[in-house]
């Protein structure tokens, strides 16, 4: 069984995002005919003077940058992966700080992997929540043990609905897209069902009592159903969603 390592911050494993930053100076500095080939033959980074400007588009049109980047990788260019690294750094820290078992190391050697073998074709949008949270979901499977939640499961629901929009936390430093100030109650329940945690008729009920905020008795009415079932539905559905509570951050 593994054993609890303390957050990255209480480790103080973070020597590997010093050299990575330090490295990024370097590359910087040093431009290179690389970048000059970019701006030649896709148009996203047409305008950009050098690596800084790269991820300034990222930022700006997170997909179109991305894809351009990750299609240069996948036919050889190490120099466009270690631009989409270096543009989810932040990312893969955050995750990392409240991480009890993995390192930023973890996070970062995954990240790699995910971008290197990231299917463009198949997944064109979303491209930064696509690789962050395909990065948490191979540290997870390395230690499966360590996503139990189970002391959320002791939880009130509306306690718990908390806790999985706090997951938000998880978006902030990179996904540069404008849409993301604040996950609602519904995001995160709309989340839930495009995930496949929810059916249509929980979604529904979920949304009257937390969206909505319908007593249970209102609900009860609303769905042809008991106020105990309504507390039912509610109790079941929210603890399934708090067990993928990282997963519906990156999600909703």
């Amino acid at each position: 069984m593994s054993q609890r390592r303390g957050n990255a911050a209480e480790r103080g494993d973070f020597q590997i995002v010093v050299a990575l930053n330090t490295e990024w100076t370097a590359l910087v500095a040093e431009q290179g005919d690389q970048l000059d080939d970019w701006k030649t033959r896709l148009a996203v980074f047409a305008h950009c003077s050098n690596l800084d400007a790269v991820l300034a588009v990222i930022r700006e049109s997170p997909d179109p940058a991305l894809a351009a980047l990750i299609s240069e990788n996948h036919r050889g260019s190490e120099l466009a992966g270690r631009v989409v690294l270096q543009t989810m750094l932040g990312k893969v820290v955050t995750m990392a700080r409240r991480d009890r078992w993995a390192g930023v190391d973890d996070y970062v050697t995954q990240l790699w992997c995910r971008i290197r073998t990231y299917p463009l074709a198949r997944r064109p949008r979303r491209i930064a929540a696509n690789l962050a949270l395909d990065t948490l979901k191979a540290v997870s499977r390395e230690d499966p043990a360590r996503r139990d939640r189970a002391c959320l499961m002791l939880l009130p629901p509306d306690e718990v609905l908390d806790r999985v929009r706090t997951a938000e936390m998880l978006r902030q430093c990179l996904d540069h897209n404008a849409d993301l100030a604040g996950i609602t109650a519904w995001r995160t329940i709309a989340a839930g069902r495009r995930l496949g945690l929810i059916n249509p008729r929980t979604r529904d009920v979920l949304l009257s009592v937390y969206a909505e905020g319908l007593s249970g008795r209102e609900a009860a009415a609303r769905h042809g159903m008991s106020p105990d079932m309504v507390r039912f539905v509610c109790s079941k559905a929210v603890r399934r969603l708090a067990a993928h509570a990282d997963e519906l951050a990156l999600v909703a």
